[in-house]
């Protein structure tokens, strides 16, 4: 097996055998799960050592190459991502063992979860715009279901309001592809960016216009935003982790940063239009935050106002403006990963994520309460924890560009979120409560938030000489890369 495809294989080849053989034994089903991630893993690292050794690395689908053939292609850029995605699946899965218990037919949900694991990897190794719409809409309409996986009415209601408006997202999309298609007759990116210095100027701003509408609506940003606080908020807290911490990630901002940095370099305007995007989003997303009722419900509004920095950091651009995206990128993952995680252990518990119901959960579940704490600290921009680095990046990506009320807006917002973070503390971990017997949750679900908590406090070990290489080369890719490039050789 070709390690480029192997992590794609591997869950679809997870979801096949769940479905056909175990889907009926929740136990087996979930240990199949976490057996066929953790291969991806390892699949993805060793992978690793073949893209940074070489510049790329592209594969050519049965050998038939440009235009006729399905290519593949992972660089520094991709491979980031790709990292990130299957080191955190399998703690999310890990984590699912026993969260996915209290449902019934937990089966289904894992062979979901491959499925929309196995179309995040599509999209990260994809050369292909066809291709890349298949594997988002494989991944799209799993992460319908899986938010109204628990059936009650609310979460159906999410899910229905979350599939409308990613219906509308995906054919926007398709729309672009189809006018792309339309005037060069090919869907290979990197013959699309060949040819597409013959096509007429407007032309090509209708298609990025389509573009960036269709990925900012995946991703989240303001005002695209209607369907994530109750997506994330209402559905079982592995998948608003999966949501918050990857999908969006994977299938908006990656695809807006290569659709800006390495197809559409003719306009760099565009980037203007990111940065606004974003900036309206971290102010909307943290005002947003600060009057609600529900954990998981601030941490949605928390993930609008997050990915508000990653895009007005590839808004920014420049050396700094690309690092700060990636790392904000990295080590939100991490927190808001664990944050979700955390919010599940506390609904596993004590059946409720409603502030008002939950006090002195300090002297209860200890472990808890410090991996929460990191995760929060971390958003905040506290160091020396994850998104403190980033963040400050981004302020100097800011300073440099001259954009000085931006780099006064994000400090203004880094201390907005540490309120309401600080105040949800306040009032469910750090509160007095007359009951303080332990009720810590079980092995299976504390440790992936441990590794994810150990992970987001020596975050800063990224700048060592040995590992910043690596995100270097990744900036590269934003910086210099055209997929035309591939054409020209």
């Amino acid at each position: 097996m070709n390690l480029i495809i192997s992590p794609v294989i591997l869950y679809l080849l997870s979801a096949f055998l769940i479905a056909l053989l175990w889907k009926e034994y929740e136990k087996l089903s979930g240990i199949a799960c976490l057996s066929f991630s953790i291969l991806s893993l390892i699949s993805v690292i060793l992978l690793g050592k073949y893209v940074f050794l070489n510049e790329r690395i592209v594969y050519y689908v049965g050998g038939w190459e440009i235009p006729i053939g399905i290519t593949l292609m992972v660089d520094a850029l991709s491979y980031i991502f790709l990292f990130v995605l299957n080191f955190i699946l399998p703690l999310i899965c890990w984590f699912s063992l026993s969260y996915m218990e209290k449902y019934t037919k937990a089966g289904y949900f894992y062979v979901l979860f491959s499925l929309i694991s196995a179309g995040l990897n599509g999209i990260l190794i994809s050369m292909d715009f066809f291709n890349i719409y298949v594997f988002l809409e494989i991944s799209s309409i799993a992460s319908y279901i899986l938010v109204a996986f628990g059936l009650r009415t609310e979460e159906l209601e999410a899910s229905l309001k979350y599939t409308i408006l990613g219906f509308i997202g995906s054919t926007i999309i398709l729309i672009a592809i189809g006018l792309i298609f339309g005037k060069t007759g090919t869907l290979n990116i990197a013959d699309f960016t060949y040819i597409a210095k013959n096509i007429n100027e407007i032309q090509l701003w209708f298609i990025i216009g389509f573009f960036i509408s269709g990925f900012a609506l995946k991703t989240a940003l303001f005002p695209f935003h209607f369907w994530l606080p109750d997506a994330h908020s209402l559905a079982p807290s592995p998948v608003s982790a999966i949501l918050s911490g990857l999908f969006i990630k994977v299938t908006g901002f990656y695809l807006l940063l290569r659709i800006i940095t390495n197809i559409f370099t003719m306009f760099p305007e565009s980037k203007i239009i990111i940065l606004g995007l974003g900036l309206i989003s971290m102010i909307f997303g943290s005002l947003m935050a600060l009057d609600q009722t529900d954990i998981k419900r601030t941490y949605a509004y928390s993930s609008i106002s997050q990915i508000g920095y990653c895009a007005l950091a590839l808004g920014i651009g420049g050396y700094y403006g690309y690092l700060g995206a990636i790392l904000h990128f990295i080590f939100h993952s991490f927190s808001k990963s664990l944050l979700f995680l955390n919010s599940g252990a506390i609904e596993y518990r004590y059946k409720t994520t409603k502030i008002d119901e939950l006090k002195g959960l300090q002297d209860k579940m200890p472990y808890t309460t410090m991996t929460a704490s990191s995760g929060m600290l971390s958003i905040s921009g506290v160091p020396p924890f994850g998104c403190f680095w980033s963040k400050i990046i981004i302020i100097i990506s800011a300073i440099k560009a001259h954009y000085f009320g931006i780099a006064f807006i994000c400090v203004v917002v880094s201390i907005i979120t540490l309120g309401y973070f600080l105040k949800l503390q306040r009032n469910i971990f750090y509160s007095k409560d007359e009951f303080k017997t332990i009720n810590e949750v079980n092995y299976n679900l504390l440790m992936p938030m441990i590794i994810l908590s150990i992970l987001i406090s020596l975050s800063g070990l990224i700048f060592l000489p040995n590992l910043k290489i690596y995100i270097d080369k990744a900036v590269n890719v934003m910086e210099n890369f055209k997929y035309a490039q591939i054409m020209e050789k």
